[in-house]
């Protein structure tokens, strides 16, 4: 017989319904959930399983250092040089002592997917350090990149610093930020646990509503690890403050002793609180990046053509050369040339032999991807202007190098 009786009350359906206790697959309907029943922000960064792809999120270039185009750097530490893995370069204050060698090396942290670090290797040790000396680590960060971040406004963005360390010391260790258009610093210190010993860090760093970050080519955002800090460059962590300083007065000498070498790898610098699984990205992607910087052609056999150009004066030839990715650099603007001593230029008739090169000019032109190579020399010879020019190489293993760095 059919229920006559008055409609029973309603209410929320709770786990207590379900036979098991348990809300599973089998209890919901077919698109139950939907995009308008999750609340915002409820799937969060830590939430997402490292199976999925979270393409540019890392705002550091060659984090896991797989691009290394200048080779092993020697000497390095008594002025501001790149190092041999492509966007790290030092930062250098006073007449330091120490000096290093930088290389890329295949010392890694163990199950962690990275094939390469960013070795520095103490060579000359820094026994006393003076307060006005320092030697910094450094990626600087190209400012268009950075306008996400909101620095300048009260909703600027907090960013987590990640990375794989090994260090020739325990105790405490600094990292820091720093933004050249409103020159303003934050130092945060870390712990390494274990001397040479591989170990992950993460660092969270606010974002700087009273700071500044340009909409242009310039730097953004610097990230620094100092080996070495002087009194006048250390500052009260934790906070952001006006000037160009690194380190607290706990930061350590890590350059004290030939015996040390201090190795980095993995940095990922991306926005947010929580520090996700490192981007792996195609071998590809990372040189094409490093490339905006920096982009080295070897030659491997001396005597061989590299290129066709025009006389442009009596001691200066022309040629184009198209690069394989655009630089930094805007039209009309310089890049440096490097190894100029590795080439000469010739005439098409064979009237005047080949003249060794002192100087060598690109400038961009309106095509950012192409330069116009003016190839010079102060003697020896001169060209008829108009006429056809070769350019060859001078040297077995001749190389050409084109930078614009931050």
């Amino acid at each position: 017989m059919p229920y006559t009786g008055p409609e029973p009350a309603r209410r929320p359906l709770s786990s207590d319904d379900i036979t098991d206790g348990i809300v599973s697959t089998a209890d919901l309907a077919d698109s139950a959930v939907t995009t308008a029943k999750i609340t915002n922000n409820a799937v969060t960064a830590a939430k997402v399983s490292s199976d999925v792809s979270q393409l540019g999120k890392n705002l550091i270039i060659n984090g896991a250092m797989t691009v290394a185009a200048r080779g092993t750097q020697t000497g390095q530490g008594d002025t501001g040089a790149y190092t041999a893995v492509d966007r790290y370069v030092w930062r250098v204050e006073g007449s330091t002592q120490g000096r290093v060698t930088t290389s890329q090396d295949t010392d890694v942290p163990s199950g962690k997917d990275f094939g390469f670090s960013l070795k520095v290797d103490c060579t000359t040790a820094e026994s006393a350090v003076a307060a006005d000396e320092a030697i910094v680590l450094q990626q600087r960060i190209e400012a268009q990149n950075l306008q996400h971040l909101r620095y300048g406004d009260a909703s600027a963005k907090t960013v987590m610093v990640s990375f794989w360390v090994k260090s020739p010391k325990n105790g405490t260790h600094c990292v820091g930020l720093y933004s050249q258009d409103g020159n303003r610093h934050y130092v945060k210190e870390y712990t390494v646990g274990a001397a040479d010993t591989w170990e992950y860090k993460t660092v969270t760093f606010p974002g700087d509503a009273s700071g500044t970050i340009n909409n242009d080519t310039g730097r953004g955002l610097d990230i620094s690890w100092p080996l070495v800090a002087g009194g006048n460059h250390q500052v009260t962590a934790d906070t952001w403050a006006s000037g160009e300083d690194w380190a607290t007065s706990n930061q350590q000498n890590l350059l004290d002793n030939t015996a040390n070498n201090f190795y980095i790898t993995g940095v990922q610098l991306e926005v947010g609180s929580v520090a996700t699984d490192f981007e792996h990205e195609d071998i590809s992607i990372t040189q094409f990046k490093c490339d905006r910087f920096y982009q080295r052609y070897d030659f491997p056999t001396n005597g061989k053509h590299i290129g066709i150009g025009w006389c442009n004066a009596v001691r200066e030839s022309k040629w184009i050369k198209w690069l394989r990715a655009p630089m930094r650099s805007e039209n009309g603007k310089s890049i440096s040339v490097l190894a100029v001593g590795h080439f000469s230029h010739y005439d098409w008739d064979g009237s005047t032999g080949g003249i060794g090169l002192n100087d060598t000019v690109a400038i961009q032109d309106q095509h950012q991807q192409q330069v116009t190579l003016l190839f010079r020399h102060s003697g020896g010879g001169s060209y008829t202007v108009g006429e056809g020019m070769e350019q060859r190489t001078t040297t077995n293993n001749a190389w050409m190098a084109f930078e614009d760095e931050l």
